[in-house]
């Protein structure tokens, strides 16, 4: 049976050639991200590895956060230089160092033009110290020996053509300082195009840190005969419980985590695009197999009327499944490969350089790309080879292949009736519940089921929807275009399984766009609707890349004309309930003005006098209320014991980490001193507005680090990170609406092929070529129509829960992108001619004598 399925797929390889294509996409897409997954976290582990210590000793955070938001905050945690006496004199330490590392410094060169990766990679800086395994090497000058002195990865010299002696600039959030090129490190091969900046010690304390005699980390290289197991339970005896010890091996585990965190963005994208991609394409491969068996009827009749049994006939379909999924598989192998090597190339554009590590394949990609690719295909194909396994013998004594379905299934449409009741009472919950509880876990789990019911609810019951309802999108067929159109209607309807597995793969990627269409639509008019009723500052300043603002930023906007006043905002990462959570310093005083909060309970007055402003989703989620107390810590393991006093709504585009929490400045600087301002919200004098942004862009002209923007400019900054995530996400949905045209053409193709004898009936009895074609283009617009109304009918459903669910975390209107939808559907329009420009052809050229002698 083996050698019959072969031969199977050999004969009928061009009617196979479009399940092949889309298994590959999909297999494309996950090899793709497997690859760059791997070669990512390759180059960037190289990178923090290269240069680690055997054992290394960092203080311990109280909670878990981000190496960005302790810099952000200032409150980067140290050790003193008793610890690295401490660890000197554990027995098995050669040598021990004290550290200074952070990656929120900026150089620029006598013009003020920044130096390193302008985007991607960022700038580290360091101490410079003797390392038994050297971060970068010397190439020319010296290290750097006083103050003043500064060392630069040569890659980045030269690309701002700096030589040995040139001024430059350091700037950090604890200081800006000028210094002297006095040499050049070769970062090596390990390096993915990040920035390198060397200083002494005791500069690094002061620039970098702000923070003189301080250490971010205390490094141990172990003795000869030690190894760094051995040596690691000894330094942490000798620094206590209050420090983190890691060997060079853990350090590798670490930094590939922090790497895997990066990279989730990009890994789910491209996971998405290749789930839609096998989503769709699964409904082309149950369509290819049901027509192909459905036109195979008396040879499968004659296989069972020479011996063969009911279950060796529905594994010789299952193997032709295997035997497409392996080739499939094959392509989509060496297609992501080469995705991800155009991926590689376009992050070089981004700063991100991967030449270093070349491509690294994960030993799983290989089996995960077949795996999966013979999976979808044979489970796609499992209902037809069972269908084909039940071919009674008498089908060889039939004259013409077997008859299409035309059945709907009364159990069927019960079953999908039940399943649609089941999405529907789920998007309700997800819609009503979620705003009331703010329990977002629960809401979209309920949004989750809502949404695969509703699909899996639409495929059971779509042969009795297509029958119905291609009827009344076609009704009007007989009366425009005569007799074909009416051959048009009903041989549309005349297949309701078949045109409902067609239409499903338009359904998805239509109710998909819809869908995301809304949201993103009512989250734009909401961000214009919120900004313009709460920014009430003229100008807001921030550093870019979310670094927090020198010090000198806040005295010299303090210094220009036209200056009414200022609200800076600091922030201070803060775990509570064992979570971190976004906790911001506010000035009081000026705080209604600048960014006029919305108050559900409480005001700005109970801030002031030292109580918690919680925002309305985080309330509802921790069953906080006013005079709730709520107990705090922050990373340096400071506590923080506070009462609420205000709940308001969330702020445009919501909170940094989704979760925020507001003091006064002066509660936030009771427990973290060091906190740095994040944000400056100016506002202008009367009759000094037009005049103040040329001001303040001239007295931070020396900081290229502040991003100042008014009012349109900070609508536009929120907007446009929507658009970016939905340029994403479009591109995302435009190739499952390319999977569903392929599935529309391969259907209309298989048909043709399935129809030859009725075309060559049709062709005798006086039918000419061009009424052919249009019977076939008619026939491909009911069924794209069909799949246009379902997805835009299943996108309003998704996209108007998905705006209820995200109501208390800044989606607060609902806004129809009509223009969209308008769209969509001449696109489905455009979807059913494109789609029958080739079978319509292939049709009107048929031969009659050769389709009136077909069996």
């Amino acid at each position: 049976m083996l050698r019959v399925a072969a031969r199977s797929v050999a004969a009928s390889k061009a009617r196979m050639a479009l399940s092949v294509v889309v298994v590959a996409l999909g297999v494309g897409f996950v090899v793709a991200t497997l690859v760059l997954s791997a070669t990512i976290n390759a180059a960037f582990t190289g990178l923090f590895t290269s240069g680690a210590a055997d054992v290394t000793a960092s203080p311990r955070a109280a909670f878990a956060v981000e190496v960005e938001d302790q810099a952000i905050s200032g409150s980067v945690p140290t050790l003193p230089a008793a610890a690295v006496d401490a660890v000197a004199r554990t027995p098995g330490v050669a040598a021990a160092h004290g550290e200074v590392a952070t990656q929120d410094v900026t150089v620029v060169d006598a013009a003020g033009h920044p130096v390193g990766p302008a985007s991607g990679a960022p700038t580290l800086g360091y101490n410079w110290y003797p390392r038994a395994h050297p971060i970068a090497s010397l190439t020319a000058g010296h290290a750097p020996d006083g103050a003043g002195q500064v060392v630069l990865d040569a890659p980045s010299a030269a690309a701002a053509h700096l030589t040995l002696g040139a001024p430059v600039r350091l700037i950090s959030p604890a200081a800006t300082t000028p210094a002297t090129l006095v040499g050049l490190a070769d970062p090596g091969s390990a390096n993915p195009g990040v920035g390198l900046v060397f200083l002494d010690t005791p500069t690094a304390q002061s620039a970098l840190l702000g923070q003189p005699g301080r250490f971010t980390a205390v490094t141990a290289d172990a003795a000869p005969g030690t190894t760094d197991a051995a040596l690691a339970p000894a330094v942490q005896h000798a620094l206590g419980a209050t420090v983190s010890v890691a060997t060079r091996e853990q350090q590798a585990s670490s930094a590939a985590a922090r790497v895997g965190a990066f990279l989730s963005t990009v890994t789910y994208a491209l996971l998405g695009i290749a789930a839609v991609a096998l989503l769709v394409g699964s409904f082309l491969i149950v369509n290819t197999f049901t027509m192909l068996v459905a036109g195979r009827m008396r040879e499968l009749g004659l296989l069972r009327a020479v011996g063969a049994r009911r279950g060796q006939v529905t594994a010789m379909v299952l193997g032709e499944a295997v035997l497409v999924g392996l080739v499939g598989a094959t392509v989509g192998l060496g297609a992501g490969i080469g995705l991800c090597a155009g991926l590689e190339a376009a992050l070089r554009g981004f700063g991100i350089d991967l030449s270093s590590v070349g491509l690294v394949v994960p030993g799983v990609t290989v089996p995960a790309a077949y795996v999966l690719g013979i999976g979808v295909t044979v489970a796609a194909a499992y209902l037809p080879a069972r269908r084909a396994g039940r071919a009674a013998p008498t089908e060889v004594l039939r004259e013409s292949a077997a008859p299409t379905e035309t059945g709907t299934g009364r159990g069927r449409v019960l079953a999908g009736t039940a399943v649609l009741l089941l999405a529907a009472a789920s998007l309700l919950g997800a819609a009503l519940l979620t705003p009331r509880t703010g329990d977002l876990t629960l809401g979209g789990g309920l949004f989750a089921l809502g949404a695969a019911a509703s699909l899996a609810g639409l495929v059971l019951i779509g042969p009795a929807l297509a029958r119905r309802v291609v009827s009344g999108l076609a009704a009007a067929y007989p009366r425009l275009f005569g007799a074909v159109g009416r051959l048009a209607r009903d041989n549309a309807a005349r297949a309701p399984r078949r045109t409902a597995t067609t239409a499903a793969a338009l359904t998805v990627g239509v109710a998909l766009v819809t869908g995301l269409g809304i949201l993103a639509s009512s989250l734009d008019t909401s961000i214009i609707a919120e900004t313009s009723s709460s920014l009430g500052a003229d100008y807001v300043l921030s550093g870019r890349g979310g670094q927090p603002l020198a010090p000198q930023v806040t005295d010299a906007v303090r210094a220009v004309p036209g200056v009414a006043s200022i609200t800076r905002q600091r922030y201070a990462p803060a775990g509570f309930r064992g979570a971190q959570v976004s906790l911001s310093g506010v000035d009081t005083a000026t705080l209604d003005a600048a960014t006029a909060p919305q108050y559900v309970a409480g005001d700005t007055g109970a801030v002031a006098r030292g109580q918690l402003d919680v925002d309305q989703a985080s309330a509802a989620a921790d069953g906080l209320a006013i005079g709730s107390p709520v107990h705090l810590t922050f990373v340096d393991g400071t506590p923080a014991d506070l009462t609420v006093g205000a709940i308001s709504k969330p702020p445009p585009g919501g909170g940094k980490d989704g979760s925020t929490f507001q003091v006064s400045l002066d509660t936030l600087s009771r427990y973290q001193p060091l906190a740095r301002d994040f944000s400056l919200s100016v506002i202008a004098a009367p009759g000094a507005a037009a005049a103040l942004g040329p001001a303040l862009h001239q007295a931070l002209a020396s900081d290229p680090q502040v991003s100042i923007q008014n009012r349109a400019d900070q609508q536009n900054a929120l907007r446009g990170q929507v658009d970016l995530v939905l340029e994403l996400l479009y591109g995302l949905l435009a190739l499952a609406v390319v999977v569903a045209v392929l599935g529309v053409v391969n259907t209309l193709a298989l048909s043709v092929i399935e129809r030859r004898r009725e075309i060559g009936l049709l062709r005798a009895v006086g039918a000419t070529r061009a009424q052919i074609r249009s019977l076939i283009r008619l026939e491909a617009l009911a069924v794209s129509l069909y799949g246009t109304v379902l997805g835009v009918a299943l996108g309003f459903a998704w996209g108007a829960a998905g705006q209820r669910l995200l109501t208390g975390y800044g989606v607060t209107t609902l806004s129809v992108p009509w223009a969209t939808v308008a769209a969509l559907a001449v696109g489905g329009v455009l979807v059913g001619l494109v789609a029958a420009i080739a079978p319509a052809r292939r049709a009107a050229r048929a031969d009659i004598l050769a389709g009136l002698a077909a069996t």
